[in-house]
């Protein structure tokens, strides 16, 4: 069986089963253990996972973690557990277990988990102290592919300790780098308006605060206009190929390039807010349908742009609330709706 099979097996049994795990040891029976077994680890050889791995500082004795994966007779991957309360899982609430563990032991890698969440650390930062926060983390009810390739790296067959090590320095440098440019992307620092100033040449006058803050509004346009495009040239193949096979007849629905831009502008915004393989489209005769899950219940918004008069429309019940709009880029002022619109969602599927 392929290894992606194995996680989406996995993601089926936690969601049927995770309401029901009460305690740590259910959850390392039910989830734990089978997720290390997807990896490619027999958990019943001890040679391989040992269970209850003894992991004594020169602090305290008797420290145990819940598993330690071995390799050449030395630990090369810790797994503590803890019982499944939420999706979510406290790093700040077991940081001192963490490390002691890994301080005590040989291993290059310990992770944290609650059967659900699975968050990796190491001593990227410094050597042989842990750092703070996880280099990767991995949601197995929210995964996207590079994270699942990312994970593969973990599996016994194509397990390298160095290789693993090394990438996990860049997983955290990009991590980093990410929320430096969406800190940016959101809310535009001094320095950065005044470099693009500067690299530009546009502007030869005296930089002044005034300037400055004038800029800031332009720089996130440049933004809009910039992830617009990079949404737009990213959309499947699949879809462009949908779009230029449309049969003629005489309610033919032609899906146009200026819809597919709205589609992707739509998912700029909601990057990061939903799993954007979720985010889907239907074309129709009157409007470009844009929905949640390819579920016409869950429409996220209406583009209305086969006439002169271009809008965007958002539901409230039955009703339609439709809002004209002057250019594509002005669906960016709408991006609180649609952020919205996708939280009521989720929320009335629970």
């Amino acid at each position: 069986m392929e290894f992606i099979e194995k996680i989406n097996q996995l993601k089926e049994r936690a969601l049927s089963l995770k309401e029901g795990l009460k305690t740590e040891e259910a959850t390392k029976n039910a989830l734990v253990m089978p997720f290390l077994n997807a990896l490619g680890y027999d958990v019943f050889n001890p040679l391989e996972v040992v269970p209850e791995f003894v992991a004594d500082s020169r602090f305290k004795k008797d420290e145990k973690v819940d598993y330690a994966i071995i390799k050449d007779e030395k630990p090369i991957i810790l797994i503590e557990c803890k019982k499944v309360e939420n999706d979510k899982l406290d790093v700040k609430k077991h940081a001192g277990q963490l490390f002691k563990y890994f301080t005590a032991s040989k291993a290059k890698f310990i992770i944290l988990t609650n059967g659900i969440v699975y968050k990796f650390f190491s001593d990227v930062e410094e050597p042989n102290i842990l750092d703070n926060e996880p280099f990767f983390t991995f949601n197995i009810l929210d995964f996207k592919d590079n994270q699942l390739e990312t994970l593969s790296e973990f599996c016994k067959e194509t397990f390298d300790v160095e290789k693993a090590f090394n990438n996990a320095g860049d997983l955290k440098y990009i991590k980093q780098f990410e929320c430096v440019i969406e800190n940016e992307y959101r809310n535009p620092s001094d320095d950065f308006v005044r470099y693009l100033l500067d690299k530009s040449g546009i502007y030869d006058g005296v930089k002044t605060a005034k300037v400055i803050e004038r800029h800031k509004k332009t720089t996130v346009e440049a933004f809009n206009l910039f992830m617009s495009k990079v949404m737009k040239t990213s959309l499947d193949f699949s879809i462009t190929t949908k779009a230029g096979n449309e049969t003629s007849n005489k309610n033919e629905v032609v899906t146009t390039c200026e819809e597919l831009e709205g589609y992707a502008i739509v998912k700029a915004i909601l990057n990061g807010v939903v799993d954007l393989s979720r985010v889907t489209y239907r074309d129709n005769a009157s409007y470009f349908n844009v929905l949640l899950d390819d579920n016409i219940r869950k429409t996220l918004c209406r583009l209305y742009f086969n006439r002169s008069q271009k809008y965007i429309a958002f539901l409230e019940g039955t009703k339609e609330n439709r809002v004209p709009i002057s250019n594509l880029n002005e669906i960016f002022n709408f991006s609180a709706q649609l952020k919205n619109k996708v939280e009521e969602i989720l929320l009335a599927k629970k």
